[in-house]
């Protein structure tokens, strides 16, 4: 991806996510990997991050220090606890801690937010 210039902090920030979407899956590392992600939000500790997946795409466990929650805007994933799987889709938030979702797959083209929170270095 080209490098931009945009805000990732501000008093109020709006993100046209349809947009933001269709931009990403025109990405080329989209287009080799089935898989590409930008940061909207980086303010403090807060991350807030749209991920576009292609369907069958495996994200594996996403490792974090800090608990964290997915939500799908568009389409399905499938995630681990343990032993049992779950699936996620549009209108649901999936909240964990640190390593607790593993093997998280896209079941079909899928973008979602990614919000991380923790301690601020600051």
């Amino acid at each position: 991806m080209s490098p931009m210039t945009r805000a990732l902090a501000g008093p109020n920030l709006t993100f046209d996510l349809e947009a933001q979407i269709a931009q990403l899956r025109g990405d080329e590392n989209y287009t080799r990997t089935g898989r590409v992600g930008r940061t909207l939000v980086k303010a403090g500790a807060l991350r807030l991050t749209l991920v576009v997946l292609a369907a069958g795409v495996d994200v594996g466990t996403h490792q974090a220090e800090s608990p964290m929650t997915l939500q799908p805007v568009q389409g399905r994933l499938r995630y681990r606890v343990e032993q049992e799987y779950f699936e996620i889709g549009e209108g649901e938030v999936l909240f964990f801690g640190p390593g607790h979702a593993q093997d998280i797959r896209a079941l079909e083209d899928t973008a979602l937010l990614l919000t991380i929170t923790g301690q601020d270095a600051d």
